[in-house]
């Protein structure tokens, strides 16, 4: 046997359906056995893949043991002379494996082996190769400075920014995503350390391999699609914080005495700057962005109208007395129209947020007539104010983005314009699971790949021309004709903007991501689910959001209206800390998109209510409602179940 591949699996079952679809072409030529080992998912991922990849020996948990124990399980059925850990969320190019052990081969000192990797954009991702995370370096990780001077040897030292992406090298740490070790090695050093339940297991294992005397290497002869990297989850307090824990392990268990102290003090200085920044970035983002606009907008007015005075007046000072209430009036207009004309629907959009200003300014002058004469003082400092108001707010947006405290947001789903790039076959494959979905429309043409150009927008050498003439936001590349190989290498050419989407031969799904702010897109033949859409998903949070803050602030009159009072707060803070969601199933569907525990349901009583339909009528409104999802249904529940948001 020549190499054993070990994936383990979390609720990710399409993702991994087109991760074997890539194992089993990249491993037409060598010995190879796979094993998938399947940490308690509830998307039914064991029954819907067992059948398809009879070459798979899958494992099933029954809780979720953390992704080390899962890889040590089947460690001592491993029969190959090299182990690959593989994430599920990756797509390998048929060659990979071959260069790898080709490498190892013509490399004496190799013990691990990890490769270029990108995302679903195709844009490198830096945890490919990592050093060592001395105190400072991971500091520096922490902090984000390694973020703001991605190149530098001193602020970089975690990612290697400044060794080249394209060049082979050898390296401190590799990624558990993708590494490839020699066999004797991980059973000498007896697999991942089960102590790391997510997070720093690849780093302590790279540092027992190097000190077994071998070396690890970053090989960037070959490339791979990995769609929900570690890039997807760095930005939050959750990821920091289990980094620190993980990070901390690894102190104590291979330091001691000063350093151990030097390292805990460094990693806790930069925990607690990094989680004043994500409170700060927070607050921006959900919660502060109107409140910081009224405060620029209260504040241009006032400057302007003092500058007004100086340079125009004089130094005549007018004669309104009460000039703070007429300002705050003036601002409550502003950013009230400002909203209504969608100032906060695209705040990653600076010039949308200045058009939309625009009108907060014709109200404002219009409410400016309307005004006693006791509050009227200068027509010219209102217009002059709003007109700098806008454009201070829109810098601030555009400042926000550039230090990624406001993500860039996606095109809304149902608007995209989609092209499928493959055979004829592939593309009556495609269509007929967009068919399946509903939205069928959103295809403009097949991109064909071969010589048979019937019925096709164009062909695959044009494709940089199509995506701007057609305007093209959306890309299926369809594995068969095409390999994955050149997919991988095509996508890293292409625009950024567009998104790319990937369906395996004899597949039944199709699978992307977009942004690093969305954990994945999945489209599949056994059945869509708008709950599902990255749109959808942020606004039920919006939903669940909106609602919390609501009955927190106006407790005291909620007394009046809703049952259980106190279970009220508790439920709302539960929402707002991501432990619950205002509205939930009736029943646990398997087979239904994962959703948190719920206060209400669907049906519209409290999760606690005997319900007077049966089983399966419960089941079919939970169906409906994943399928037919509309955050206005959320809130029409909510407002005709007031009196229980108490759960009674």
């Amino acid at each position: 046997m020549v190499i054993s591949i070990i994936i383990v699996n979390y609720n990710v079952k399409y993702f991994l359906e087109q991760c074997l679809c890539a194992v089993r072409k990249a491993t037409n030529t060598i010995e190879a056995e796979v094993f998938v080992v399947d940490n308690n998912s509830t998307d039914d991922s064991i029954a819907y893949l067992q059948t398809r990849f009879p070459f798979v020996q899958f494992i099933y948990n029954e809780e979720n043991v953390g992704f080390a124990k899962a890889n040590n399980q089947v460690l001592h059925r491993c029969k190959g002379d090299y182990i690959l850990y593989l994430n599920p969320d990756t797509i390998v190019p048929e060659d990979c494996f071959e260069k790898c052990i080709a490498f190892f081969e013509n490399t004496d000192d190799c013990g691990a082996i990890g490769v270029k990797m990108i995302d679903g954009s195709g844009t490198f991702l830096p945890e490919s190769k990592r050093g060592f995370p001395s105190p400072i370096a991971s500091f520096f990780k922490l902090t984000g400075l390694a973020e703001v001077f991605p190149r530098s040897p001193i602020f970089n030292q975690y990612s290697l920014g400044y060794l080249s992406p394209f060049q082979n090298h050898k390296v401190d740490v590799l990624a558990g995503a993708f590494l490839m070790a020699k066999s004797e090695i991980i059973h000498k050093i007896k697999g991942f350390d089960e102590a790391f339940f997510m997070y720093g297991e690849d780093i302590d294992i790279s540092y027992r391999i190097q000190q077994s005397g071998y070396s690890n290497y970053y090989l960037a002869d070959s490339t791979i699609l990995h769609f929900k990297g570690e890039s997807t989850k760095k930005g939050s307090l959750n990821y920091v914080k289990m980094f620190y824990s993980a990070m901390s392990i690894f102190v104590h268990k291979h330091y001691s005495g000063n350093k151990a102290r030097i390292f805990s003090l460094f990693i806790h200085t930069a925990i607690v700057l990094r989680a004043v920044i994500s409170i700060i970035k927070s607050f921006v983002v959900k919660v502060g962005l109107p409140l910081l606009d009224a405060l620029i907008i209260f504040f241009t007015l006032w400057f302007v109208k003092n500058e007004w005075t100086v340079l125009v007046r004089n130094g005549l000072e007018f004669t309104l007395d009460n000039f703070p209430m007429t300002f705050f009036s003036f601002t409550i207009i502003f950013l009230v129209t400002g909203a209504v004309s969608g100032m906060y629907d695209k705040p990653d959009k600076p010039l949308k947020t200045f058009f939309s200003c625009i009108s907060g300014i014709v109200l404002m002058i219009a409410a400016y007539a309307l005004f006693p004469d006791r509050l009227r003082f200068s027509r010219s400092v209102v217009v002059l104010g709003g007109i700098v108001a806008a454009a201070a707010i829109t810098i601030f947006r555009w400042l926000l983005l550039k230090i990624n405290w406001i993500e860039p947001s996606d095109e809304e789903y149902k608007f995209q314009q989609t092209a499928i790039v493959g055979t004829i076959e592939e593309y009556k494959r495609v269509h007929s699971i967009f068919s399946q979905a509903g939205i069928e429309e959103r295809i403009i043409g097949r991109i064909s790949v071969n010589e048979n150009n019937k019925n096709s927008v164009g062909e695959i050498k044009e494709i940089k021309e199509l995506l701007n003439k057609l305007n093209i936001k959306e890309l299926i590349f369809c594995e068969g004709t095409l390999t994955n190989y050149l997919i991988i290498q095509l996508i890293q050419t292409l625009p950024r903007t567009i998104n790319y989407r990937f369906i395996g031969k004899n597949s039944d799904s199709i699978v992307g991501s977009d942004s690093k702010a969305t954990s994945g897109e999945t489209l599949a033949a056994e059945g869509f689910y708008r709950i599902n859409e990255s749109y959808n998903k942020r606004m039920k949070r919006v939903v669940d959001v909106f609602f919390s803050i609501f009955l927190l602030v106006t407790f005291p009159v909620q007394v009046f209206f809703v049952k259980g009072i106190g279970s009220m707060l508790k439920n709302c803070i539960r929402v707002l800390i991501r432990n619950l969601t205002w509205i939930g199933y009736t029943v646990n569907g398997i087979k239904l998109p994962v959703l948190k525990k719920s206060i209400l349901t669907c049906y519209g009583l409290p999760v606690k209510t005997v319900h007077p339909l049966n089983k399966e009528a419960l089941h079919h409104l939970d169906l409906q409602y994943a399928k037919n999802y509309d955050f206005w249904v959320d809130i029409k529940i909510l407002l005709k179940n007031y009196k229980h948001l108490g759960g009674y």
